[in-house]
């Protein structure tokens, strides 16, 4: 059955890309894949959005047909749109165009390296498929079987109730698209989608940096292909400089000296450093993609990794095709005396506005506000720079080109607060603001983490700003610094400002901490790439032309280079502590996250209830379970069918609903339920929250002092264990 999941997300994953293709065409990246990982990204957020409309708008359900002919009907229009407009080009490149045949090869190698990717990574993970519950496993499958199950958008929060989900839930809707539109289940969805964005993730850096470097005038593929697989290996496999001191030097001390370590490095230290080792009252959180994937958290910001690179791509390649055509790192040239862009050609202002670039770029920003809504801000002001930079260099500093500036941005915020309206009509944005930060991290250890990225970011900068290209700046080198400045300021933010939330005193800067700084290192794992790459080929042209400083440059690019595999030794490391010798194909069990259920002991009790309520066709269930504690192996019912408990993880709840009152007194009350013995204060309860089963399992005896006299007689007894104890029961209804 996993093989059969896989290759039905595989070709899903081919038809978005490949219906999907007209929705942009990349008119600056030269993309070597022919645009299939960014099509893919794309498409994905493009075609996902008239599905998400009709099903809040209308309660159309969110089922197979209507995911299907959503994507379908999508494809049908921009495909249509395209023909209309024909291939009509504005600017002509200086490059051969590819041939048909060339375009078509491309995409189709592009696709099978994503295939190989994904089934490595679905390789790996069947050593260890299982959800966790000491992460936010639980949570981010939960969102998926609810969906799955409910068929509805927005679904109804499977802790609380009669409540909607009140939380950033598109990444995981996102998810269960792709399980409707491949015919996979979510217990396989759920390991594919985190397969899915490795792949994505490797592929987007890699092509969109390698194209960036090639968009230069006389850059050779050696520093272009060095610099996209750098940049590839550092933001998809590598780890922070924490990894290298305390996983290779420090080990690499102990073992030359012939001592033994105190202990041997564990991972997950590389993203709490700050604040722990030694423990201190000001914790921090610094993760990265390579960690959350290995971990398995299919969570808001690593969903939305499927997204940001597309429109980093996007951004980017307004960058190359605004550019003057004078300037000689341009990919365009002048065309009868006038450049395909440039200054002499003047555009109606609604055109420039409205640009395709600009309206990709406010539908992806719109998605980001219901997948992860802290990386809106973030590539806000990412899209404000490189379009700032851009047109400044296009047109010069002025109060024309700045006022062009803001109604560009200005238009971007609309449009994304448009096209996400179904979802913020129904989302409650929790209470909070933005303060001082009273405690900061140590230098030093900002220094170790830190060190390989903004040294190399930084060294960027310093190339170009000081024009050791052999220039001065122009249009597109000021967009990587932009990035890279971009990359240097999430890491800064959080020792000067955090978001207040309901964690305090320790963890006030933990949430802040740990959604910029994700980013950061996705932005500087760019810049190194870009770094490298630059630097080994002016490196190698200078040596050519028997310059000396060449050698530097090479013997820098060369330092960069080891100092990426270092990092991407993180992963070979995590890898084998976290699965186990992946060799061994004896240990491996599938891809399925919910398998394990049949032969896990802790779900004996459980199993035969998981199976009854899964098999009830009633889409919108309602039971009554253990109140549980977040982080716990409590809630297994709600988590593993879909049902709606009355209450479930308890600090969750009180985060998405911003009231511990109500999850409090929800708390008491199913407390009361289980151990009062009073039968009408158990039927008032079930009349108020019009529950269809009552669950009685190990969970339940451990938390209350049970007594079934109150709820017994309420319903059929559908299942109970050989000792009576657990129980399963379908409550009568007049």
């Amino acid at each position: 059955m996993g093989a059969i999941a896989l290759i039905r997300w595989l070709i899903a994953c081919f038809a978005v890309s490949m219906l999907m293709k007209p929705v942009f065409d990349f008119r600056g990246l030269r993309l070597t894949d022919e645009g299939f990982s960014m099509s893919f990204g794309i498409g994905t957020a493009v075609s996902f959005f008239p599905v998400f409309w009709l099903c809040v708008i209308t309660g159309c359900p969110f089922n197979t047909v209507t995911c299907r002919m959503g994507l379908i009907l999508t494809s049908l229009c921009f495909g249509i749109i395209k023909l209309r407009k024909g291939s009509r080009k504005k600017v002509r490149m200086t490059v051969p165009e590819r041939t048909a045949a060339e375009r078509r090869r491309r995409f189709l190698t592009g696709f099978f390296v994503f295939a190989v990717l994904l089934t490595a990574a679905a390789y790996i993970k069947g050593f260890k498929p299982m959800i966790d519950y000491q992460t936010e496993q639980y949570m981010d499958f939960g969102f998926m079987k609810a969906m799955y199950r409910q068929q509805k958008l927005p679904p109804d929060d499977m802790w609380c109730t009669g409540e909607r989900i009140n939380y950033y839930y598109l990444g995981q809707a996102i998810a269960v698209w792709l399980c409707r539109i491949s015919g996979v289940t979510p217990g396989y969805g759920y390991n594919l989608m985190l397969c899915t964005l490795f792949a994505s993730l490797m592929m987007t850096v890699y092509t969109l940096v390698e194209a960036f470097l090639r968009a230069y005038r006389g850059m050779g593929r050696a520093g272009a292909y060095t610099g996209g697989a750098a940049a590839a290996l550092m933001c998809a496999l590598g780890g922070n400089g924490h990894w290298i001191i305390y996983g290779i030097v420090q080990q690499l001390y102990h073992k030359v000296r012939g001592t033994e370590p105190s202990k041997r490095y564990w991972f997950p230290e590389s993203t709490v450093y700050i604040g722990n080792y030694p423990d201190i009252p000001d914790k921090g959180k610094h993760e990265f993609p390579s960690y959350t994937l290995i971990l398995g958290d299919l969570h808001a910001h690593v969903c939305n990794m499927l997204f940001t690179i597309p429109l980093l791509a996007v951004l980017l390649d307004y960058a190359l095709c605004e550019t003057d055509g004078s300037d000689p790192y341009s990919p365009y040239e002048s065309v009868n005396g006038h450049t395909g862009r440039g200054k002499k050609r003047m555009r109606d202002l609604t055109a420039q506005i409205c640009s395709p670039h600009m309206i990709l770029t406010g539908i992806m920003l719109g998605l980001f506000k219901g997948v992860n809504y802290w990386d809106f801000p973030i590539y806000y002001v990412v899209a404000g720079a490189v379009i700032l930079f851009t047109d400044i260099k296009k047109e010069g500093i002025s109060m024309s080109t700045l006022a062009k500036v803001l109604l560009k941005g200005a238009f971007i915020l609309l449009l994304s607060a448009f096209i996400i309206l179904p979802f913020t009509v129904n989302y409650v944005k929790p209470v909070s603001g933005i303060h001082f930060a009273d405690g900061h991290s140590p230098l030093y250890k900002l220094i170790i983490i830190w060190f390989a990225h903004v040294i190399m970011a930084s060294v960027l900068i310093i190339y170009i700003m000081t024009g050791r290209n052999g220039r001065k700046a122009g249009g597109t080198e000021g967009v990587m610094a932009a990035l890279a400045l971009c990359g240097l300021g999430l890491l800064l933010m959080p020792e000067i400002i955090y978001v207040k939330d309901i964690y305090g005193d320790a963890y006030q800067r933990y949430n802040t901490m740990f959604k910029l700084t994700f980013q950061g290192f996705i932005l500087l794992s760019l810049s190194s790439g870009m770094c490298i790459g630059l630097l080994l080929d002016r490196g190698m042209t200078l040596v050519k032309n028997n310059k000396k400083t060449g050698s530097f440059m090479l013997i820098g690019s060369f330092v960069f280079c080891i100092w990426v595999l270092l990092l991407a030794g993180y992963t070979v490391w995590s890898v084998r502590a976290w699965f186990g010798n992946i060799f061994r194909t004896e240990n491996r069990t599938g891809i399925s996250a919910v398998s394990f259920i049949d032969n896990d002991r802790s779900f004996e009790n459980e199993r035969d209830a998981i199976e009854i309520l899964n098999s009830d066709k009633d889409r919108e269930l309602r039971i009554i379970e253990e109140a549980g504690n977040s982080y716990s192996p409590e809630n297994r019912l709600s988590v593993f069918t879909g049902a709606s408990t009355v209450s479930g993880w308890y600090v969750h709840e009180w985060v998405w609903h911003n009231d511990s009152e109500e999850v409090r007194e929800r708390h008491k009350e199913v407390n009361n339920f289980y151990s009062c013995g009073y039968e009408d204060y158990c039927r008032a309860l079930i009349l108020k929250y019009d529950i269809d089963y009552i669950y009685v399992g190990p969970k339940v005896l451990e938390k209350y002092n049970v007594d079934p006299a109150g709820f017994s007689g309420l319903g059929e007894h559908v299942w109970e264990s050989a000792d009576g104890r657990y129980m399963l029961i379908r409550v009568f209804k007049d």
